[in-house]
């Protein structure tokens, strides 16, 4: 099982097309995440299979103070 950052993946396993699909997503939501700059992680257990998860703090949202 490898574990990658949504940049390293897209640079050296594959366009955001193929990883889309792998995901069964729009290529449009790989793009956002991109531009978002979010902190997806990748993972590419032994048997091929290819997961997606983004790592996000708790709470997420900032609470209006």
């Amino acid at each position: 099982m490898t574990t990658l950052s949504l940049e390293q993946y897209l640079a050296g396993h594959g366009t955001q097309n193929d990883l889309a699909k792998a995901l069964g997503i729009q290529q449009s939501a790989v793009s956002q995440m991109l531009r978002a700059k979010r902190d997806i992680r990748i993972t590419i257990h032994d048997d091929g299979q290819i997961q997606a998860s983004e790592v996000r703090p708790i709470p997420a949202r900032k609470s209006a103070a």
